[in-house]
């Protein structure tokens, strides 16, 4: 694991349960914290030089894409990616799973081509999630951000697959709840303002499905009023064993991965932590 900052991120525990399982002694998952900029020199000249393979996070997914040689489709759509694997000649193949982890925990709570979708927050997440449910078969997207300006690369994201975008205003933002599904992008702060606000106006209009990113705390702040409010709840947890899923299968040369017991010690370490 790649990024800055790591130290929060429960991605090793979700590997090192899949090795486990599976029996994979011979293959270690570390933490590495690299700040904007250094990724790389990092895996060139630094600790990262004898990797086979990375799981990046933020800030270095543009970096992680603009390094490779090789790309993945997603990460060649998205110009980010979330996964390094260095090829025999030398050299790097950049994917991007973040998509497939929020298309496929939206399918496990029944999201099935929605009319309507919604993205609430802006950068790479928000980013995914635009493509997600493009993928999912929105044709029309609400946005909404706190920065107006920042939402142009997912606008553009979505007109481009032919989808109508409505950006509406952060002071409006609940207009956003009218959508079939609607994801989160936020980051804790930022929800945590914008659920005492829905909350102080009320909330009536709910989507049949929510999906927060985040996952710790848990329950996380939208995800609790709108729950309470109706709608059926998808979290970030559910989306990053998704994610690890496919970066295990690309790393390990699996069929799949040992999803229920990675989301279980998940939950369990979480719990533990509170």
């Amino acid at each position: 694991m790649i990024g800055s900052p790591i130290r929060h991120s429960l991605s090793p525990l979700l590997h090192r349960t899949a090795y486990a399982v599976l029996g994979r002694e011979d293959v270690v998952y570390e933490r590495f914290e690299v700040p904007a900029g250094g990724l790389a020199a990092f895996l060139a000249a630094g600790e990262g030089r004898g990797l086979d393979g990375a799981s990046i996070t933020m800030p270095g997914k543009p970096e992680a894409f603009a390094l490779a040689d090789l790309r993945d489709g997603t990460a060649a759509r998205l110009g980010i990616a979330n996964t390094l694997l260095r090829l025999p000649g030398g050299g790097f193949r950049a994917e991007n799973h973040d998509v497939h982890g929020i298309v496929a925990t939206l399918r496990d709570h029944g999201v099935r081509e929605p009319a309507v979708g919604a993205v609430i927050g802006s950068g790479a997440t928000a980013l995914s999630a635009v493509a997600a449910l493009l993928d999912l078969g929105a044709r029309q997207l609400l946005l909404t951000a706190r920065t107006r300006t920042k939402l142009a690369p997912l606008s553009e994201l979505a007109r481009a697959a032919g989808a109508r975008v409505t950006v509406v205003p952060w002071g409006d933002a609940a207009q956003v709840l009218a959508a079939d599904v609607v994801i989160s992008a936020l980051a804790l702060e930022g929800a945590t303002g914008l659920a005492d606000a829905w909350h102080r106006a009320g909330v009536s209009d709910v989507p049949a499905v929510f999906m927060d990113v985040l996952y710790d705390p848990w329950p996380a702040p939208l995800a609790c009023l709108l729950g309470a409010a109706g709608s059926e709840i998808a979290d970030g947890l559910e989306m990053l064993v998704h994610q690890a899923d496919m970066q295990l299968r690309s790393m390990l040369g699996i069929r799949e991965a040992p999803r229920a017991e990675m989301l279980a010690a998940a939950r369990a370490h979480l719990a533990d932590r509170a």
